[in-house]
């Protein structure tokens, strides 16, 4: 296999997230209202084909718990490449909405691809390099991928008629791909990590429906302004048929938070960054609730794309570290979580958006969700921690003093590559 670089392999990546999920799931929320004028698309059904979307995401997540084959990962990872494309392609050929439901779906297929797929192709590889594991240049590809929405769509909606926006972004889309499907590795060649069966910490079975309840309610939050935000926008006399614009904004402030959430962790401690990105996405929508004046929507895009990007890329690197022989089974777990709420939700408030003729009560219900998902985040923290502790109150008094157990940024699991070291600490704020 030809070696790449560090740097090419995390571009590929990044390239793969832009297409698959930056456009071909983003562009929906532009293209919302140009459906909506041009083709009559209401409220409940743009709500409903947002759910489909994340119904294929969450079929993704779970098939892919049950694949442990590198070199099908790989596979399947190059077919949600093509799908991506494919997808955004047919949705302008028709206006059957059965079609715009199975077309959503399998587009939701292609974006677990590219994000899970990705995400686990590319922490193996840096990992069997030993390279540090750390994923905020790949979550990046979310927020480049809403800039580029945002952008393309203001130059072409003028222009353009919505099937052939929707063929443009495909377009775009292939041209992403492109990269990704020469510099890609071959994985068939690539031998699993060597597992180490007892180097984390062993913790109770509470830990993780209780983390799967917060992630549940992250999602919960995180696609309704991914769905509805433009909408939103455009319905403020300010910002009628310039909703790209606060689209953009939201994408611009989530392409670096990653790289920014990372440093928050290493000044405050996983736990603490996590709580404060989802008092952070709270205020977003609380923010919308109490006033749609124009810098009450700019000020909460801006938190919205900070924070929901710092959410998953800090929960899924945090569960990456604390399972390290085998991440991928806690990870699909608050897939299906995170999935599961994108799936209610958008229905949920777009049903409710027709009835009430506003957005007022959905969010209001959003915000109810991020509270209690904030609550869930700091019951998680608490049984966390008192597992560290059990499990320091056996270590040595050196061990074990202040200095020792400071609230780290991650997890820190140190594994000797050699064959004498197995002595493993795992550490955790």
């Amino acid at each position: 296999m030809v070696e790449i670089s560090k740097n090419r392999m995390l571009v590929t990546c990044v390239l793969a997230v832009v297409a698959t999920i930056g456009i071909a799931r983003f562009a929906y929320t532009p293209m919302i209202p140009e459906m909506a004028s041009e083709v009559g698309l209401s409220e409940s059904v743009a709500g409903y084909l947002a759910a489909a979307n994340y119904a294929g995401y969450l079929s993704g997540a779970l098939l892919i718990s049950f694949i442990h084959s590198l070199a099908l990962k790989a596979r399947l990872f190059r077919v949600g490449l093509v799908v991506s494309v494919m997808t955004s392609f047919a949705m302008g050929l028709t206006t059957l909405e059965p079609l715009w439901y199975l077309l959503r779906y399998l587009s939701g297929l292609s974006s677990a691809a590219g994000m899970l797929l990705g995400g686990g192709l590319l922490m193996h590889w840096l990992m069997k390099r030993n390279h540090k594991a750390e994923l905020g240049i790949f979550f990046s590809g979310l927020g480049i991928g809403i800039v580029i929405t945002a952008l393309l769509s203001n130059l072409i909606n003028d222009y353009f008629s919505w099937d052939q926006q929707w063929f443009i972004y495909a377009l775009v889309t292939l041209l992403l791909i492109a990269p990704v499907w020469q510099w890609l590795p071959d994985f068939s060649t690539e031998k699993a990590l060597e597992k180490h069966p007892h180097h984390h910490i062993s913790l109770p079975r509470s830990f993780m429906p209780v983390l799967q309840l917060a992630y549940f309610c992250a999602g919960f939050g995180y696609v309704i302004s991914a769905t509805f935000l433009i909408t939103i926008a455009e319905s403020i006399d300010a910002l009628a048929g310039q909703g790209w614009i606060i689209w953009l904004i939201a994408g611009l402030s989530c392409a670096p938070a990653s790289a920014l959430w990372d440093k928050v962790v290493a000044m405050t401690g996983s736990w603490q960054a996590l709580i404060c990105a989802y008092l952070l996405n709270a205020v977003s929508i609380l923010i919308l609730l109490l006033s749609h004046q124009l810098w009450a929507v700019i000020l909460s895009a801006i938190i919205y794309g900070a924070s929901f990007i710092g959410i998953v890329s800090m929960v899924l690197s945090m569960v990456g570290r604390l399972f390290p022989d085998n991440p991928s089974k806690p990870m699909s777990r608050l897939t299906f979580s995170y999935g599961t709420s994108q799936m209610i939700a958008p229905a949920l408030v777009g049903y409710m958006a027709e009835y009430y003729g506003n957005f007022d009560n959905g969010l209001i219900i959003t915000l109810i969700v991020m509270l209690a998902g904030c609550v869930a985040i700091l019951v998680a923290q608490r049984i966390e921690r008192q597992t560290d502790m059990r499990l320091t109150s056996h270590d040595s008094p050196d061990e074990c003093s202040p200095d020792k157990a400071d609230n780290h940024t991650n997890t820190n699991i140190m594994v000797s590559n050699t064959a004498t070291s197995k002595t493993i600490k795992a550490k955790t704020a």
